[in-house]
């Protein structure tokens, strides 16, 4: 069977960028493709499961849960068909061209940037006041024993809040309810939405200041 033949996306540049830039920059876009990418419906069975058991594996209860969380969707993707550098041109302006597995995860990741870009101030308003509600019920760093029963005594909190960072995220009902099956608990649910708005919030940033546009 011949390769899947790979897509080209170009994401433009400008301004000054220095080394911070490309690593945070590129670093913060990959990650947000696999999330997105997870999320998609055309996956075959084995990379369906794989991707099952990333949703469901780590407890979040702090950073090295994001990261292997990251690492682990990254690596359901044969090599060939994650994001790699086609080409990189520093200039005023400039690009990152950008091989792709799946193009139409880029274009859904421009479009959820706009939308977080348009109403920046809002959605972080709502970020804060969910991270908030969560240190005051103790859901932040708990452990996973009592995941359960506390996710049972915070049911409305939960579920309004994943419907809200879903909104900014463009996660239809229908994929959060996909995402809530694969994690079994709407608290495991919100951290992972909540991640996912902090990578997407550094790609506003950058579209913002006019160094970027995804």
């Amino acid at each position: 069977m011949a390769a899947k033949e790979r897509e080209v996306y170009r994401i433009d540049i400008d301004g000054n960028w220095d080394l911070e830039d490309l690593y945070k920059f590129p670093r913060a876009y990959e990650q947000v493709y696999y999330a997105i990418f997870s999320l998609s419906t055309f996956h075959d069975d084995y990379t369906r499961e794989r991707i099952n058991r990333a949703y469901l594996t780590y407890p979040w209860q702090g950073g090295y849960s994001a990261v292997n969380f990251y690492n682990h969707l990254k690596y359901t993707l044969p090599k060939r068909e994650r994001p790699t550098i086609n080409s990189l041109q520093k200039a005023s302006p400039g690009w990152i061209e950008l091989l792709l597995g799946a193009a139409s995860t880029a274009y859904a990741i421009k479009l959820i940037v706009n939308n977080v870009c348009g109403s920046i101030d809002r959605i972080n308003a709502t970020y804060n006041s969910i991270y908030r509600g969560m240190i005051d019920r103790k859901l932040a760093r708990i452990e996973a024993e009592r995941e359960e029963a506390a996710a049972h005594d915070h049911r409305r909190f939960l579920r309004e809040a994943n419907a809200e960072m879903a909104d900014a995220l463009l996660i239809t009902k229908e994929q959060l309810d996909e995402i809530n099956n694969k994690t079994r608990s709407e608290l495991k649910t919100l951290k992972i939405l909540l991640s996912i708005y902090r990578r997407v919030r550094v790609l506003a940033e950058y579209q913002i200041k006019g160094k970027a546009r995804p």
